[in-house]
């Protein structure tokens, strides 16, 4: 990402998040969603929530009965989760940091949430955060992400397009966001980077839903 672009980024979840803090709001987790990773997580595992936000699905996690860490690259949001965190009484870490440049060891996590995290990176920051992502976790582990389908926004007058398919808005109230509309290429190939795909799937809105297992060395040896 160029730094204008990145720095326009930054300054809108900021600013996006500092709305968060003047009136200690929470959006409801994705309940339904991340109940998929429950058959595939034991008791008390170790969760880390990609783009935790203001850590709705971060407190979810923790309620459920997981270890949870939230990790955002915005200050503003780490800082509402804290105050969220408190006013509901969880316990969950919340952190400042970057999914492309995750300050963990390899293999700490049993499980990832990336929800509409890796749709708003353009495709270097992508690849990179679905690396992290994949290092982080211990062989055996879950990944759950989503991505949005943004194409109808290639028609918007607001938004600039990008060569590597991703959209940045230049003005109104989203200005200095970036989106990337999925795509399917980026993903054609997970078995031989040594994931199983044990769901894929589109919504009716064109949303890419997808639970990964990180295989075994074991077993990837063995393909």
């Amino acid at each position: 990402m160029s730094p204008q672009a990145e720095s326009g980024s930054r300054h809108y979840w900021d600013r996006t998040w500092s709305r968060f803090l003047r009136h200690q709001g929470m959006i409801a987790p994705s309940a339904k969603l991340i109940q998929q990773l429950i058959p595939h997580l034991h008791r008390h595992a170790w969760v880390l929530d990609l783009g935790c936000g203001e850590g709705r699905n971060t407190i979810y996690l923790s309620r459920i009965g997981y270890q949870s860490v939230g990790i955002d690259l915005s200050r503003k949001a780490v800082q509402v989760l804290a105050n969220n965190l408190f006013e509901e009484e969880v316990r969950a870490v919340g952190m400042v940091g970057d999914a492309r440049r995750l300050p963990f060891r390899t293999g700490v996590f049993d499980g990832v949430v990336a929800h509409h995290l890796l749709d708003h990176l353009d495709g270097k920051g992508f690849e990179a955060a679905f690396t992290e992502a994949g290092r982080v976790l211990r062989p055996g582990g879950v990944m759950l992400l989503t991505m949005g389908n943004f194409g109808h926004l290639r028609a918007d007058d607001k938004v600039v397009g990008r060569e590597d398919g991703a959209f940045v808005f230049t003005a109104g109230p989203t200005k200095g966001m970036l989106v990337r509309p999925f795509e399917a290429a980026p993903l054609a190939d997970l078995e031989r980077q040594g994931w199983d795909v044990l769901k894929d799937e589109l919504t009716p809105r064109g949303s890419k839903i997808m639970v990964l297992r990180r295989r075994e060395p074991s077993e990837s040896a063995a393909i």
